[in-house]
Protein backbone atom coordinates (compact mmCIF):
# COMPACT_ATOMS: atom_id res chain seq x y z
CA UNK A 1 0.00 0.00 0.00
CA UNK A 2 1.42 3.36 -1.05
CA UNK A 3 1.69 5.96 1.70
CA UNK A 4 1.01 9.62 0.89
CA UNK A 5 1.60 12.76 2.97
CA UNK A 6 -0.79 15.61 2.17
CA UNK A 7 0.14 19.11 3.43
CA UNK A 8 -2.50 21.84 3.28
CA UNK A 9 -3.64 24.52 5.75
CA UNK A 10 -7.27 24.23 4.55
CA UNK A 11 -9.03 21.51 6.56
CA UNK A 12 -11.75 21.03 3.95
CA UNK A 13 -9.21 20.51 1.16
CA UNK A 14 -7.27 18.08 3.36
CA UNK A 15 -10.41 16.09 4.05
CA UNK A 16 -11.43 15.93 0.38
CA UNK A 17 -7.96 14.90 -0.79
CA UNK A 18 -7.66 12.28 1.96
CA UNK A 19 -11.08 10.80 1.14
CA UNK A 20 -10.34 10.57 -2.59
CA UNK A 21 -6.96 8.92 -2.06
CA UNK A 22 -8.14 6.50 0.64
CA UNK A 23 -11.00 5.32 -1.61
CA UNK A 24 -8.31 4.36 -4.14
CA UNK A 25 -6.51 2.30 -1.50
CA UNK A 26 -3.73 4.69 -0.49
CA UNK A 27 -2.72 5.23 3.14
CA UNK A 28 -2.91 8.98 3.79
CA UNK A 29 -1.28 11.07 6.51
CA UNK A 30 -2.20 14.77 6.71
CA UNK A 31 -0.36 17.82 7.98
CA UNK A 32 -1.82 21.32 8.34
CA UNK A 33 1.48 23.17 7.97
CA UNK A 34 5.12 22.77 7.05
CA UNK A 35 6.30 22.13 10.60
CA UNK A 36 3.86 19.25 11.01
CA UNK A 37 4.95 17.89 7.64
CA UNK A 38 8.63 17.93 8.65
CA UNK A 39 7.74 16.20 11.93
CA UNK A 40 5.83 13.52 9.99
CA UNK A 41 8.95 12.77 7.94
CA UNK A 42 10.84 11.78 11.08
CA UNK A 43 8.54 8.88 11.91
CA UNK A 44 7.19 7.87 8.51
CA UNK A 45 8.41 6.89 5.10
CA UNK A 46 6.26 8.24 2.29
CA UNK A 47 5.88 7.21 -1.35
CA UNK A 48 4.51 10.65 -2.32
CA UNK A 49 4.11 14.11 -0.78
CA UNK A 50 1.32 16.48 -1.93
CA UNK A 51 1.94 20.12 -1.01
CA UNK A 52 -0.22 23.24 -1.12
CA UNK A 53 1.80 26.31 -2.12
CA UNK A 54 -0.02 29.05 -0.20
CA UNK A 55 0.39 28.29 3.49
CA UNK A 56 1.24 30.54 6.43
CA UNK A 57 4.74 30.56 7.94
CA UNK A 58 6.32 28.08 5.52
CA UNK A 59 5.21 28.26 1.89
CA UNK A 60 4.94 25.20 -0.29
CA UNK A 61 8.06 26.31 -2.16
CA UNK A 62 10.08 26.49 1.06
CA UNK A 63 8.65 23.19 2.28
CA UNK A 64 9.55 21.53 -1.02
CA UNK A 65 13.19 22.65 -0.66
CA UNK A 66 13.41 21.43 2.94
CA UNK A 67 11.83 18.09 2.12
CA UNK A 68 14.03 17.56 -0.93
CA UNK A 69 17.09 18.06 1.28
CA UNK A 70 15.82 15.68 3.95
CA UNK A 71 14.62 13.01 1.51
CA UNK A 72 17.57 13.25 -0.89
CA UNK A 73 15.21 13.75 -3.85
CA UNK A 74 13.98 10.16 -3.52
CA UNK A 75 10.31 10.89 -2.81
CA UNK A 76 8.13 12.35 -5.57
CA UNK A 77 6.20 15.53 -4.75
CA UNK A 78 3.11 17.14 -6.26
CA UNK A 79 1.75 20.65 -5.81
CA UNK A 80 -2.01 20.88 -5.21
CA UNK A 81 -2.81 24.58 -5.30
CA UNK A 82 -5.16 27.36 -6.30
CA UNK A 83 -2.23 29.26 -7.82
CA UNK A 84 -2.54 29.07 -11.63
CA UNK A 85 -0.02 26.74 -13.27
CA UNK A 86 1.52 29.56 -15.33
CA UNK A 87 2.39 31.38 -12.07
CA UNK A 88 3.91 28.36 -10.33
CA UNK A 89 7.62 27.59 -10.16
CA UNK A 90 7.54 23.99 -11.38
CA UNK A 91 11.26 23.43 -10.90
CA UNK A 92 12.02 20.27 -8.92
CA UNK A 93 8.34 19.22 -8.67
CA UNK A 94 6.97 15.94 -10.03
CA UNK A 95 3.34 16.90 -10.61
CA UNK A 96 0.72 19.64 -10.44
CA UNK A 97 -3.00 19.69 -9.62
CA UNK A 98 -5.01 22.90 -9.95
CA UNK A 99 -7.64 23.67 -7.28
CA UNK A 100 -10.54 23.30 -7.53
CA UNK A 101 -10.19 19.79 -8.94
CA UNK A 102 -12.25 16.68 -9.45
CA UNK A 103 -11.26 13.25 -8.16
CA UNK A 104 -10.19 12.18 -11.66
CA UNK A 105 -7.65 15.01 -12.01
CA UNK A 106 -6.07 14.24 -8.63
CA UNK A 107 -5.93 10.49 -9.19
CA UNK A 108 -4.53 10.90 -12.71
CA UNK A 109 -1.61 12.96 -11.40
CA UNK A 110 -0.95 10.61 -8.47
CA UNK A 111 -1.01 7.54 -10.70
CA UNK A 112 1.36 9.20 -13.20
CA UNK A 113 3.89 9.72 -10.40
CA UNK A 114 3.67 6.06 -9.38
CA UNK A 115 4.24 4.70 -12.92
Amino acid sequence: MKKILVVDDDFEDLSVIKTILEKEGYKVVTATNGAHAIDSLKSNGFDLVCIDIQMPTLSGYDLLKLMRERLNHKTPMIYITIVPRKEVDLEDIDGFVQKPFGPEALLKEVKMVFK
